[in-house]
Formats: C-alpha cells, sequence, structure tokens
C-alpha cells in the first residue's frame, strides 16, 4: 500500500521549486502553530539546548567535520568521471 499523503499531487516532477511541496509544507506548519502552543514549544527546546549543550557541540562539530570539501573525493572531477 502506497503512502500518497506525503506524494505531490500534481504527480509530475516539480523539481527544487515545488510548488506542491510548498503549499504541503505550509499547510503543515499552520496547522501545528494553530495546535500548538509554539512559544512554549520554544523555550522547552532552548532549555534543551542549554542542558545538553556539550554534545550539541560534539554532534556539531562531527557533522562539520565531513563536510562538503574535505574529502579527496569532493574535489571538481573526481565523482564526475572527468578522472
Amino acid at each position: 500500500m502506497e503512502d500518497r499523503k506525503n506524494q505531490p499531487q500534481g504527480g509530475l516532477n516539480e523539481g527544487e521549486g515545488s510548488k506542491t511541496a510548498d503549499k504541503q509544507y505550509r499547510q503543515g506548519a499552520t496547522e501545528f502553530a494553530k495546535r500548538t502552543d509554539t512559544l512554549q514549544q520554544g523555550k522547552e527546546a532552548e532549555r534543551e539546548v542549554e542542558n545538553y549543550r556539550d554534545e550539541y557541540e560534539r554532534a556539531e562539530k562531527s557533522a562539520r567535520s565531513r563536510s562538503a570539501g574535505d574529502l579527496e573525493s569532493d574535489l571538481p572531477g573526481k565523482n564526475d568521471g572527468r578522472l
């Protein structure tokens, strides 16, 4: 059984600027904001970051250590068959 709820309604590949995806995102964000105390959620997220600051900083450092351009295979031509 396919999950058609998250599928684009137009059925065509709209590319990176998908109007259908944008509409679905905005509807979801609006519904979330209507049923959720967003200020309270923000305060809870801020407390979580403060309470686990070291863990978040380690995760960020780890992610940044693997950013594009850090690996030899990221160099131009390495992955597109030119070299």
